[in-house]
């Protein structure tokens, strides 16, 4: 009987993560929300955060993670990301948070069978969504860039379960958040200072011999 309750608890404790994974919320959700309710949501964890003795990245973890994780059509994360970003950088834990959700995120879509397809397609908007918002720091060899580069050599694919579900839910595709990283790193880097101002001074000499 007692080997049955713990046969029991693991199946249900599985149940769970295949449900929800560690999301407090998935995307269908969170596209519910407006702006005073993510405001909310934000503030809310802030202060839990404030409030606890240890562990006070965990509560920021969280809210950013909803906040990456909500279609952005309408451009909220700008508008709500400030506070968790502050907050993060005063604990030192801005590149160590966005590293580690971007790793749940990529194992998540790696491992696609142990996750129901609205939790797949959560964890493949944050990734875009994210890409979208290093995609002007990618140019530089830092830290922006090496997410991106993470996420391209994932080799991400979107399951036709997962297409199914955003199709039906919000009438777009997904496209894989490896192939969007491709795209983004593909782009020219800027030609280094020096180089510009070399390239400017060769066109100008140029220039004064035509005339």
């Amino acid at each position: 009987m007692k080997n049955s309750k713990f046969i029991l608890a693991g199946l249900t404790f599985v149940f769970c993560m295949q449900a929800n994974a560690g999301l407090l919320f998935n995307y269908s959700q969170l596209a519910t929300k407006d702006l005073d309710q993510i405001n909310k949501l934000v503030n809310d964890k802030v202060k839990e955060s404030k409030k606890t003795p240890s562990g006070k990245v965990i509560p920021l973890r969280e809210a950013l993670q909803a906040v990456y994780s909500r279609p952005n059509e309408d451009d909220m994360i700008d508008k709500v990301v400030a506070p968790l970003r502050s907050n993060l950088d005063e604990l030192d834990a801005w590149e160590k948070t966005i590293s580690q959700l971007t790793d749940e995120a990529i194992g998540a879509l790696k491992h696609p069978r142990t996750f129901k397809p609205v939790v797949q397609v959560t964890y493949a908007i944050f990734l875009e969504n994210l890409l979208a918002e290093i995609k002007p720091l990618v140019k530089d060899d830092g830290f922006e860039r090496k997410i991106a580069e993470r996420i391209r050599d994932a080799h991400l694919e979107i399951t036709k379960e997962a297409q199914d579900e955003r199709a039906l839910r919000m009438m777009k595709s997904l496209t894989s958040p490896s192939d969007i990283a491709i795209q983004i790193l593909s782009q020219p880097k800027p030609a280094p200072a020096a180089e510009h101002e070399k390239a400017t001074e060769t066109s100008a000499e140029s220039a004064d011999l035509k005339q």
